[in-house]
């Protein structure tokens, strides 16, 4: 009997929550695959899955990796290798899997853990469907204009970063700082030195029924803030 070729391993990007930002060959492999492996964890359970519903697939089809998604990852590299040792059973099966993940599948996104780790055998190929980011989504929400001509942009995750937001402003016209909500009290008390040609803009859950935009950071002192949340900060220039 001869072994089935090796199935097609699938890193999907769905967007950062809106449904109708699923791209088109996003729904057809989803549709096609034998398997959809997604993260879920919390409370709240998995995030991605819920943008996916409306496309009506199986319940049968998916398979949840449970991760506390914290910055201490000791816990969840266990929960991915244990993943990747799954995903790559079922390729060797001949089965075709897709790793299901909310944005774009290579912006900082959970597939790159299993992206390395399944990408050491060869005879397995992999293919990537890229996914709207959570930057691209909010500044298209926001109305800021990201890059023009010479301008440059800078994507930095605001708990390792924020500390030099100064002189990234310098450098870069743009900058997103992603998921300030652990942060945000810190970010309050660097804004108004960095001048008033420096426009900011704080966005969360963008594409769900619980986006917000706001242009007053200051009024969000004090709260909870999600982790699905951003600031887009933009140093407008004179133009010629």
């Amino acid at each position: 009997m001869n072994r089935p070729a090796f199935g097609v391993f699938y890193g999907v990007g769905v967007g950062p929550g809106d449904p109708e930002l699923i791209t088109r060959k996003a729904e057809r492999i989803l549709n096609e695959v034998d398997w959809i492996f997604l993260p879920a964890g919390g409370n709240n359970g998995s995030f991605v899955r819920r943008i996916v519903e409306p496309l009506g697939l199986p319940t049968a089809k998916f398979r949840p990796v449970s991760l506390c998604m914290s910055r201490d990852r000791s816990e969840d590299t266990n929960a991915y290798r244990l993943a990747a040792n799954e995903i790559a059973k079922e390729l060797h099966q001949g089965k075709s899997v897709a790793w299901l993940t909310e944005g774009d599948p290579l912006f900082y996104s959970t597939f790159l853990n299993l992206y390395d780790e399944i990408g050491r055998d060869p005879r397995i190929h992999m293919e990537i469907v890229p996914g709207v980011t959570s930057a691209s989504a909010a500044a298209a929400r926001a109305g800021v204009t990201v890059a023009r001509l010479h301008e440059r942009v800078a994507v930095v995750p605001a708990v390792y970063g924020i500390e030099r937001l100064p002189a990234y402003l310098e450098e870069f016209t743009t900058v997103f700082l992603l998921k300030v909500n652990s942060v945000f009290d810190q970010l309050l008390a660097i804004i108004p030195a960095l001048g008033p040609r420096v426009r900011a803009i704080y966005v969360e859950q963008v594409g769900t029924t619980s986006e917000r935009v706001v242009t007053d950071l200051q009024s969000l002192r004090g709260q909870k803030l999600p982790y699905f949340s951003l600031v887009i900060l933009r140093r407008e220039e004179h133009q010629p």
